[in-house]
């Protein structure tokens, strides 16, 4: 029950806008999220890699409500396979099916995982599909 609360959550926009403006909330947050921006994400990933540890790029998001944010979604994992190849980062990249638009349909779903699976073959890097909750597992 408390999974489905803090997943409920995250999809609301005003307790994000909370979180990103509370600092005791933020702080909290940052234990998790590498940055908001993708050069801060990449420092982290570069401190972890640096320590021995290896990481996995996510850009959150899920449940995007237009193929428009859908489109936004893989420009964003784009940037960060090349920001893996360019940073010779050890890490790989996790999606959600649905913020490659799984809720609009199965065809612009799989138009962008294809763009993103094409650009991450040619670096050679893993991509991680994601699980989400019971309503999509059959379509996953």
């Amino acid at each position: 029950m408390l999974r489905s609360i803090f997943i409920s959550l995250s999809a609301n926009d005003a307790v994000r806008k909370f979180v990103i403006g509370f600092p005791l909330a933020r702080r909290g947050a940052r234990r998790f999220v590498a940055g908001e921006r993708l050069d801060e994400a990449v420092a982290a990933i570069r401190r972890l890699n640096q320590r021995g540890l290896l990481a996995t790029f996510d850009h959150l998001g899920e449940n995007v409500r237009s193929a428009v944010e859908a489109r936004e979604a893989v420009g964003e994992y784009i940037r960060m396979l090349d920001a893996i190849e360019q940073e010779q980062l050890q890490s790989n990249v996790s999606l959600k099916l649905t913020h490659m638009g799984l809720d609009l349909g199965a065809d612009i779903c799989l138009e962008n995982l294809r763009r993103i699976l094409f650009h991450a073959r040619q670096s050679g890097i893993f991509v991680r599909i994601d699980m989400e909750g019971s309503p999509y597992t059959q379509r996953t």
